[in-house]
């Protein structure tokens, strides 16, 4: 019998747990607690800053992992469903494509992105990386983080890092911003970029990681405080 997804979620957070606190009883009962999903502009540096948050919190971080829970259960590889990921397909391009690949196509990825993300959020005490979470969520007391950065210096450090030219870099950065606004418009009618759809909107480049994901905490600690909104 085909393991439901929120069975698949179980299974990757009993095992990150046991792999980083391998004396601690999963077993034992624990305080749940929401969500942080954490959107972000590529380059801005979202996914290392949530990883820092993860730390900090003692928080399940799903990034790629999410694309692990899809992938098995549409039995597509995970080069597929990176191809897929965060962008989106028209209805006949999404037909036409899973046709002749005879694989899940963006409809079913998006099927099962919705039902991963709303089991993390059942299970509570984890932080969600891109893929319009935030629009996802239901519970109220989830707190939802926006990262930006000038794009011009998010353009200079992906040519730095890949070896491009600035040209190159511009036209990849744009690319993949683009793409990522018109997953969540296509798919949840939203508009990525706008601020009030979030709980904390940051520039990554006027602060230390170390310091923005403080920020990113304390403000969460207090409007669970503030609502008290933690849940058992």
């Amino acid at each position: 019998m085909a393991k439901k997804v929120a069975q698949i979620i179980e299974e990757q957070v009993q095992f990150w747990g046991l792999k980083n606190n391998p004396q601690k009883n999963m077993s034992s009962p624990f305080k749940k607690l929401p969500v942080i999903t954490v959107s972000r502009e590529f380059g801005a540096k979202g996914a290392a800053l949530a990883e820092i948050i993860g730390v900090k919190l003692g928080f399940k971080v799903w990034d790629k992992d999410l694309l692990d829970v899809i992938s098995k259960k549409l039995g597509s590889n995970k080069d597929y469903m990176q191809a897929i990921d965060e962008n989106r397909r028209s209805m006949l391009e999404d037909t036409l494509f899973g046709f002749m690949n005879h694989k899940g196509t963006n409809l079913n990825y998006l099927i099962y992105l919705v039902k991963a993300i709303r089991s993390i959020e059942e299970l509570g005490n984890s932080v969600i990386v891109g893929r319009g979470a935030n629009f996802v969520c239901r519970n109220k007391h989830s707190f939802h983080v926006r990262i930006v950065s000038p794009l011009d210096k998010r353009v200079q450090d992906y040519a730095k890092n890949e070896q491009l030219s600035k040209q190159e870099s511009l036209r990849f950065v744009t690319q993949k911003d683009k793409e990522r606004v018109n997953f969540v418009e296509y798919n949840f009618n939203k508009d990525l970029e706008l601020a009030s759809n979030y709980d904390l909107v940051i520039n990554s480049a006027s602060f230390p990681l170390d310091v923005i994901a403080e920020i990113i905490c304390t403000s969460y600690t207090n409007k669970l405080t503030s609502k008290e909104a933690a849940f058992s």
